[in-house]
């Protein structure tokens, strides 16, 4: 809003105080004529400001005059007043009666019209729509730091331009409104009429975030749902857009900006530099839009086929019958079979770069926010995991984020007096380790303060008093349901709402988190999670008549136990040295009660298992060989039980049970050290 604008609203806001200490004094001059009259130099005042939220709120003071009784007159007053006090604090005014449709949403029923009768158009748009606002935001955080970049500017004006042209070509004019709007703002920074400051990337985020709404309200509006009403929002913003284009286009004036010497509270998050040109904009390759449920139905066929592969190929009766020619083209089919199932499972695996963008943006606003310096760093964009991976990982994302902003960060004063530079660094980084994907979350705060962690831990009675508790043990207190140490809650964080939330998403992905921090230093949380959710390499073994499914990235090794490296409690055998270290030793077969083979620890096979840190043994009658089995659910009947992550069905047709290693060492705890388990806080405390 410019300073002629936020005078002549001022001037209105004096004359409706007038207007309305005279209703206070003489409460029947609602009902008089000219008491009523008096508005006509207010609504020439409005008149006067210009643009979408004058003219609504002009409608109110037309409402107010016209109004048939003096209650109706009274209460058309009371709205005027609360929306002019709206658009004077930057909010977005209450909308005149009539002027949205049937289930209010920032998308109208006529910007619809050509939308229901070609659906596939509509998914088309939306789609490319939302990939053409998600590189917006990208490119405007690394705006910030670079204002006068041209290309960067390019790169933001292109799809807005190309947003507006889709949208006015299918008649979704509220959608084409806005993003002209913005459009306009962006040619007169390309043009050097005004140097994109913080009200300026402000105002193209916030357009970004309600063009994001609006797009995604399609969908369930074309589906007879209801949307989001954000187009009184969008008015305002409108309104503020067109006052900073406004001040660039009036002549004679130098271009307008930030200060190049204003302090920034956080700064733009130091994005990877990315091709102007991505693999599939090169000359020969091409994109082609799929629909999700189509892909995921082709996943699955894929691998009901490299079952029915497998149950082929391990036939007795077809191994018995086959030639050498015949057992070349099974061979040969079995190839082409694994061929097929790579190929496809890469389909599902993209970029994690999206959601480290998404973070880019909370930490700016965030940062913002909480008054703090903060520069966001990632690296491993490009690394690729499955695609409901990537989208199951944003929420715990950005719930660690949020805690290393407010709880790791210090304050710049804080920083400084710790000898730190006034900004704080977190980094966010991907990488392929072992099979998996690691995401990493550092912050070069406060660290972890685990004597603050233990003693809240002990008052809301999650450890008994006195216990001894590892600092890995100590870490891993945050992750309960509810827990904070929070002093105050924050708009941020401090319920003890989020963490628990991460673990149990991150677990429900096959993944696991670590902890690792240094007082004074910071904290760095670590995600390892599966390259894909579809399939998984693991170990085949045999325990009594069942198999099982080892998956490999928890397995260290195996080896056949020499008699005297077995040591019994109660005349069963419980702990096993491997090397130097003694580990906890547990038949399979007991664990999850089947009938056992009678075999002697140094006739069977330990396969040491690692989770989190720990390690255990677990004897196995035999391996059977390394497979990689298609996973499939168990159902919601067994979701809960222990140590078992899903089930595949084995080359004989019969089903094998996929093992979960950190839950096959909780449920070895839960029996306690004469099983082989560690002994739990509460147990090690009463000791």
């Amino acid at each position: 809003m410019t300073e002629d604008q936020s005078r002549s609203l001022a001037e209105v806001e004096a004359l409706l105080a007038r207007l309305g200490c005279d209703l206070v004094l003489v409460p029947e001059a609602s009902g008089d004529a000219a008491w009523r009259a008096g508005f006509g130099t207010v609504r020439t005042r409005l008149e006067a400001l210009g643009g979408p939220t004058a003219a609504r709120l002009c409608a109110r003071v037309d409402a107010l005059v016209g109004a048939a009784s003096a209650e109706d007159a009274r209460a058309a007053f009371d709205a005027l007043v609360a929306d002019v006090s709206a658009w004077r604090d930057g909010t977005a005014p209450v909308p005149a009666q009539g002027s949205a449709p049937d289930g209010a949403s920032g998308i109208g029923d006529d910007d619809l019209e050509m939308l229901r009768a070609d659906p596939e158009l509509a998914s088309m748009f939306v789609a490319e729509a939302l990939d053409h606002l998600g590189t917006i935001e990208a490119s405007i955080l690394k705006l910030e730091s670079s204002p006068r970049d041209a290309q960067l500017l390019n790169d933001i004006f292109r799809p807005f331009h190309t947003i507006k042209g889709n949208a006015g070509a299918l008649g979704v004019g509220r959608v084409q409104q806005l993003a002209h709007t913005v459009e306009t703002l962006l040619d007169h920074c390309r043009s050097g009429r005004l140097t994109p400051g913080p009200h300026e990337i402000d105002a193209v985020l916030k357009a970004v975030d309600l063009l994001t709404t609006m797009i995604q309200d399609i969908g369930p509006r074309l589906g007879g749902g209801e949307g989001r009403d954000v187009w009184p929002a969008s008015l305002v913003l409108m309104d503020a857009i067109q006052a900073l284009s406004a001040a660039a286009a009036s002549p004679g004036g130098e271009p307008r900006g930030t200060d190049p010497h204003q302090e920034r509270p956080t700064q733009a998050p130091a994005l990877p530099e990315e091709p102007r040109r991505r693999a599939e904009d090169q000359p020969g390759h091409h994109a082609v839009r799929v629909d999700t449920r189509k892909l995921d139905t082709l996943i699955d066929m894929v691998g009901e086929l490299v079952v029915a592969q497998s149950i082929l190929y391990g036939h007795p009766a077809w191994q018995a019958a086959l030639d050498e020619r015949a057992a070349r083209q099974l061979a040969q089919l079995r190839r082409i079979t694994g061929d097929l199932q790579r190929t496809a499972m890469s389909m599902r695996m993209v970029p994690i770069r999206s959601t480290f963008q998404k973070m880019a943006r909370l930490v700016r606003d965030l940062g913002k926010q909480a008054g703090k310096q903060v520069e966001l760093v990632f690296s491993g964009g490009e690394t690729e995991l499955d695609r409901k991976v990537v989208e199951e990982i944003t929420d715990p994302l950005m719930h660690m984020i949020r805690n290393s902003l407010d709880h790791g960060i210090e304050r710049p004063e804080e920083r400084m007096r710790a000898g730190k530079p006034p900004t704080g660094r977190v980094e966010l980084t991907a990488s392929h380790e072992a099979g998996n994907i690691a995401i990493t979350v550092a912050d070069d705060g406060r660290g972890l303060q685990l004597a603050r962690i233990l003693e809240k831990a002990v008052e809301r009675g999650l450890v008994p008093e006195g216990a001894s508790l590892t600092p890995q043990e100590i870490h891993q207190l945050i992750f309960k349901p509810g827990f904070s140490t929070a002093v105050e809650v924050t708009a941020i964080s401090g319920r003890g709402v989020g963490m628990d939330v991460v673990r149990r998403n991150i677990e429900s992905l096959r993944g696991r988190v670590d902890i690792s921090s240094t007082p004074g230093e910071g904290t760095r949380f670590q995600i390892k999670l599966p390259l894909t959710l579809a399939i998984v390499e693991g170990l085949l073994v045999a325990a009594g008549d069942q198999r099982y499914v080892v998956p490999t990235f928890a397995v260290r090794e195996s080896l056949r136990p020499a008699p005297g490296d077995v040591h019994h409690v109660q005349g069963a055998p419980r702990m096993i040295r491997v090397r130097d270290s003694l580990l906890p030793l547990v038949r399979l077969s007991d664990l999850f009660g089947i009938g056992a083979s009678g075999l002697s620890p140094a006739e069977m096979t330990a396969v040491v298992i690692e989770d989190d840190g720990r390690r255990l043994a677990l004897l196995v009658d035999r391996l059977l060989g390394k497979q990689e089995v298609v996973v499939k659910s168990l159902g919601s009947a067994f979701r809960h039980v222990r140590g078992v992550a899903g089930g595949a069905i084995l080359g004989d047709g019969l089903v094998g049970l996929i093992l979960d290693a950190g839950g096959v060492m909780d449920l070895t705890d839960e029996r306690g050290p004469e099983y082989g388990g560690r002994p739990s806080p509460q147990r090690r405390a009463a000791a």
